[in-house]
């Protein structure tokens, strides 16, 4: 968590990495991938945070995770490397969101997204 010193407002800031076989979810599989982020944001964030989840999340559109996010936050982005695995999502609007970008790899595996 990240408090503004002026004016107090807080980012509460996650990042994942998800569970192979891509779309899989892991053991649990992707709905439950989905309960526990939330559960984890819910225990460690606070009313009135601003949360912003990044990662790669192995696990695209198709998926069930990625499909349960989208029920209870804004995804604001993802990037194009192995089929959209690297993901942004926050509560925040996305009229709020000033700009989004694919960085490129860096030398990665995955492109840089902001």
């Amino acid at each position: 968590r990240l408090k503004h010193k002026e004016n107090g407002k807080v980012v509460f800031f996650v990042n994942h990495h998800g569970p192979l076989a891509v779309n899989s979810g892991g053991t649990c599989g992707g709905t439950a991938t989905a309960v526990n982020l939330m559960k984890l944001m819910a225990t460690h964030g606070q009313r009135g945070d601003a949360l912003v989840l990044v990662g790669d999340f192995n696990a695209n559109a198709a998926s069930l995770t990625i499909q349960s996010m989208w029920s209870k936050l804004v995804h604001v982005f993802n990037g194009v490397s192995f089929g959209g695995v690297d993901n942004i999502f926050s509560n925040i609007p996305l009229s709020h969101v000033v700009r989004t970008e694919n960085l490129g790899s860096g030398g990665s595996d995955h492109d840089a997204i902001a």
